[in-house]
């Protein structure tokens, strides 16, 4: 019988046991706030949406290519069935951009993205194909493993370990750590407070706010004018509302202005506070997310680089080492296949930086001329191959055969 790593957890979103009736009742977390959390609501939270997309964006655009080292010689190695899927269409309804954004969002939302890997009858690569996290479940059999799996297109599936391409964030102790864990769902209460004051500031001004004033009769009033009175006090609102101006009320009427409590507009801090805490979730600096109140000009330079470092590069390499095991035989990895993301996408500087770079690359003698006009996207140029050393920047080949001076 088949057995759910997530039934022993009890936990029932991913339970297939269950209808999907039950799944989205169940759908969600319920946080202190009172706001219900899940992944889809929480994306309405602009701070959460803003993570993942910054995430995913910045992962599908980074350049992924197969490589083969043989010996010292390294090169893209466009003969391998991989190389077009992960390159350029790893199935007919989705470019690379496309399936690498989708696949990023779901791990960085959901805690896992998962892509089955479709051969043809030689066994050779022939698509890979996205499963939503929301519909994919790991079970036993015995003592083997199998993920299960239900999309329109193709109905239920169950699909061997090896034929599925799972990337995972962070997970927990214990028979989770095969399946990653949401991050919304370790941060729901962050998230709901999040929610919350956002729903918070929506019905605040969608009601004009809390009273600005408090309108009293300067006599005693009668059932009848009452009703008038609350009549003409809605149909002035409405108006200043639509159109703005002064509102005219009847008269034998006091007006008396009220003001917001600052203690009752700190939802607007709360919201500052929550957005920086979500940005620390995802671990993406604060302005890249557009909160730039502690932001300037010498720290977003140096947040960026660290934004690659300590951001990019876990996810790049837990990308880069799943492919690896799950695309490649071991015979080809022994042969010197591998998938390499370009990083130099993210770091790629103005054009101020980039001349003191290659400039420090050509004299210290560890890139050529036609290696740069290579990164720059221009054609290579006869006599620009040769390295340069950085005693005169002249070519290697003429060190030691300067003629001597005859007056010396």
């Amino acid at each position: 019988m088949l057995e759910s790593v997530y039934e022993k957890r009890g936990d029932p979103l991913e339970n297939p046991a269950n209808s999907m009736s039950d799944v989205e009742l169940l759908d969600y977390i319920q946080s202190n706030s009172g706001i219900h959390v899940s992944e889809k609501e929480a994306m309405k939270h602009a701070a959460v949406y803003s993570c993942i997309y910054v995430l995913s964006s910045s992962l599908a655009q980074l350049p992924l290519n197969v490589m083969r080292k043989q010996g010292n010689k390294i090169e893209v190695a466009t003969d391998h069935a991989a190389y077009d899927l992960l390159s350029h269409s790893p199935n007919s309804w989705q470019t690379s951009y496309d399936w690498r954004e989708g696949e990023q969002s779901h791990v960085s939302g959901w805690g896992n993205a998962f892509t089955k890997i479709r051969r043809n009858k030689k066994g050779e690569l022939a698509e890979l194909y996205p499963s939503f996290p929301w519909a994919t479940s790991l079970l036993k059999n015995g003592n083997r493993y199998v993920y299960s799996t239900y999309d329109e297109d193709f109905g239920y599936e169950a699909v061997q370990p090896e034929d599925m391409i799972h990337i995972r964030a962070l997970g927990v102790a214990g028979i989770d750590w095969r399946m990653g864990k949401s991050p919304i769902r370790q941060h729901a209460e962050t998230i709901g407070l999040g929610l919350a004051a956002q729903r918070y500031g929506s019905k605040f001004f969608e009601s004009g706010g809390r009273a600005t004033g408090l309108v009293t009769p300067k006599g005693a009033l009668n059932k009848e004018a009452w009703g008038l009175l609350k009549s003409a006090w809605k149909a002035a609102k409405n108006t200043f509302r639509d159109t703005g101006g002064e509102i005219l009320l009847p008269s034998e009427l006091n007006y008396q202005a009220m003001t917001i409590p600052p203690e009752e507009a700190q939802f607007i801090d709360s919201r500052k506070m929550t957005r920086s805490e979500v940005a620390g979730i995802f671990n993406v600096p604060a302005h890249m997310i557009n909160d730039l109140d502690k932001a300037t000009f010498s720290n977003i330079s140096e947040q960026a680089i660290q934004f690659v470092r300590h951001t990019m590069m876990p996810w790049v390499v837990k990308w880069e080492q799943e492919l690896n095991r799950k695309l490649f035989t071991a015979a080809e990895r022994r042969a010197g296949y591998y998938v390499k993301f370009n990083l130099a996408g993210l770091l790629r500087g103005t054009a101020k930086d980039r001349a003191e770079f290659y400039n420090k690359a050509i004299t210290d003698g560890w890139m050529d001329r036609n290696e740069v006009r290579a990164l720059e996207d221009l054609n290579p140029r006869d006599g620009l191959s040769e390295l340069l050393i950085s005693v005169n920047a002249v070519p290697a080949s003429q060190i030691g055969n300067q003629q001597e001076n005859p007056s010396e």
